[in-house]
């Protein structure tokens, strides 16, 4: 699995006050815990459906198959 950018691990903070602080390279975004929960959730369900649809392909190939573009 390729690093983040800047070689970065992901950290998660919880704060005495209850919120989560989920820090990615140079992104941290606020969650209560239910939204992390929630958040959390829908990225690992995304990465299961681009798993099985992209499978062995190379993602830049997948994407012009359904005619999407990039940036």
């Amino acid at each position: 699995m390729n690093q983040p950018h800047g070689h970065h691990k992901p950290t998660l903070t919880v704060c005495a006050c209850g919120q989560i602080r989920f820090t990615y390279g140079p992104i941290t975004v606020r969650f209560d815990p239910d939204q992390f929960l929630a958040f959390a959730s829908s990225v690992a369900m995304r990465g299961s459906q681009f798993r099985q649809s992209v499978g062995n392909c190379h993602p830049a190939d997948a994407s012009s198959a359904h005619g999407d573009l990039c940036h």
